[in-house]
């Protein structure tokens, strides 16, 4: 399968897409780059502004549930782990939808 490439090159971003403005100096967690100066600015689309907020919800998350983890073993060793794959497809359909709607 081959996809057709429209554009080639440096893109300029369109008139629709919305940003957002940095103050100078500022970044993300509220930190300062030292020796900043007035005239420096950043601009963030909403796309960059959502990745940021992701990035930290991921970074914030635990790693693993250890209860569920041990529960699943538990599932596993015992023979009584069940695999509904009607609900994986369920839920696998909802978020290429939900993916879709952004």
């Amino acid at each position: 399968m081959s996809n057709k490439i429209e554009t080639y090159g440096p893109q300029l971003a369109s008139a629709s897409a919305r940003v957002r403005s940095a103050e100078p100096g500022a970044m993300a967690g509220g930190e300062r780059i030292g020796g900043a100066r007035g005239s420096d600015s950043v601009q963030l689309t909403d796309d960059a502004v959502l990745l940021q907020q992701l990035e930290r919800a991921v970074h914030d998350a635990p790693v693993v549930d250890p209860h569920r983890v041990a529960e699943t073993r538990r599932a596993l060793a015992e023979g009584s782990y069940r695999v509904d794959p009607r609900a994986i497809a369920a839920k696998l359909a909802r978020m290429e939808w939900e993916l879709a709607q952004r």
